[in-house]
């Protein structure tokens, strides 16, 4: 499990079993819908990081990049 930042022990741990469930599913679909909701909750934190990031900086976070969905 490779990252540019170490995760906590319990984070760790969490990563690891759903990485193992994810390993033994055999439906497709299941996959497909998890990737999209991966994805969504991806992009989501990335906006609230960007959110944050600006206001601590006080500056207007960018539009850059976003796309609407």
């Amino acid at each position: 499990m490779a990252s540019s930042s170490p995760l906590s022990l319990s984070r760790g741990f969490t990563v690891e079993q759903y990485s193992r469930v994810i390993d033994r599913c055999q439906d497709v679909d299941e996959l497909r819908s998890l990737a999209k909701l991966l994805l969504k909750v991806w992009r989501q934190q990335a906006d609230l990081n960007e959110q944050y990031g600006a206001q601590l900086l006080r500056i207007k976070p960018t539009d850059m990049g976003r796309t609407t969905g």
